[in-house]
């Protein structure tokens, strides 16, 4: 029996190959990080070899990649709340099978690129430490591409940070770790404890730092030792907000103690899976339920999980968290196909009364984040 997902994914299928509107040549990553003519060539060489694609002969060719994505995210689809978070799944799996040429979402806005330039240019604030200066060109603290020193405002409170013109972008435009959609947002707020994992070096910290406010508490999870040093420099650069936010430099895992095999390649630096060619480091696991306990909080309201492909194990480890508080939940899906049902099977096996939404904050296939709200919030 064909299930409503699969139904609405092959009519996309059929329509995308159909029509002239959905053909891009400006939607790529290399586009979208540097706009020019010659970061259109590829995809217009690709369109004038193969002018005319057949969605039947597409899908007759594609048969087991089309059966992945109905498997692995038909019963996500019939769990979601609403039709911008259908509608956006629906896109997430469009994309995994035919592509940015075909594709695009809306988080890349036509002036998307100028914005970015415009917000890049009026936050920049010049480093005035030579140290520290040459420390971010020679990337000292292993994050893997070039930051900035940047002043902005974040919820009304005035803060500086190390980062990028992506992250100034998305404040604007497309808040990270935000689902808004008709009545229903989702989102940190005033008085909040807020815990963060796969912290990075803290820029979503300190946003969540400014929108808990003074009553607020942000406990931020991140294991790789040199970001986690960034982190700390972006902390008390905004002293106001420092006395709001913890780091505990460990990882987040089903349970608390020992240690792990942790592959080093900046903020995708994740638990090890046995590439060589990557520098490794031994880090300390730790479960969100025992720092809960730890730290002796007596509510969590919203938790945040980017832990490249952790994320279910941290789930786990955050069990007893979830069944006595109930937070808000943001929790990546994209680092793993598995993950678009296993993750939400898990929190409904948990039985706690969560609606689902989801929402999509990338250009590219990154970013995909499943939001889970008590049923009684909403």
């Amino acid at each position: 029996m064909t299930s409503a997902f699969q139904k609405r994914l092959e009519e996309g299928i059929q329509q995308r190959l159909s029509s002239r509107k959905y053909r891009y040549v400006d939607n790529s990553y290399a586009y979208y990080t540097h706009p020019c003519e010659e970061n259109t060539r590829e995809d217009k060489d690709w369109f004038a070899q193969y002018p005319d694609i057949s969605p039947a002969v597409f899908m007759a060719t594609h048969v087991q990649a089309i059966a992945r994505q109905v498997l692995t995210k038909s019963t996500l689809y019939a769990l979601l709340a609403d039709r911008h978070s259908r509608d956006t799944l629906l896109l997430v799996a469009l994309y995994a099978l035919l592509g940015h040429r075909f594709v695009r979402f809306p988080y890349f806005a036509p002036d998307a690129p100028a914005r970015r330039q415009a917000l890049h240019a009026r936050c920049l604030v010049a480093e005035e430490d030579p140290s520290m200066r040459e420390a971010l060109a020679r990337d000292a603290f292993g994050v893997g591409s070039r930051l900035n020193r940047y002043r902005t405002h974040m919820a009304g409170e005035e803060v500086s940070f190390y980062g990028t013109g992506e992250f100034l972008y998305q404040l604007e435009a497309f808040p990270p770790y935000r689902y808004a959609a008709g009545t229903i947002l989702v989102d940190v707020q005033r008085g909040d404890h807020v815990i963060d994992c796969g912290a990075c070096y803290g820029d979503t910290a300190l946003l969540f730092a400014a929108k808990a406010g003074e009553d607020g508490k942000v406990l931020s999870f991140e294991p790789h030792p040199g970001i986690g040093q960034l982190f700390l420099r972006n902390r008390d650069m905004n002293p106001c907000l420092a006395r709001r936010m913890t780091l505990l430099s460990a990882a987040t895992g089903e349970t608390a103690g020992g240690t792990a095999a942790f592959s080093l390649c900046g903020p995708g630096s994740h638990l090890e899976h046995h590439n060589p060619r990557l520098q490794r480091a031994e880090i300390p696991v730790t479960s969100i339920d025992a720092e809960v306990d730890r730290q002796g909080w007596s509510r969590v309201d919203f938790i945040k999980m980017d832990v490249e492909g952790a994320e279910l194990s941290t789930l786990k480890g955050a069990e007893l968290t979830l069944r006595r508080f109930r937070p808000r939940l943001a929790v990546c899906l994209y680092h793993s196909p598995e993950d678009f049902f296993r993750i939400p099977r898990f929190l409904v096996e948990c039985d706690l009364g969560y609606r689902f939404y989801l929402e999509h904050h990338f250009m590219n296939g990154w970013e995909t984040v499943l939001y889970a709200v008590p049923a009684a919030a909403c």
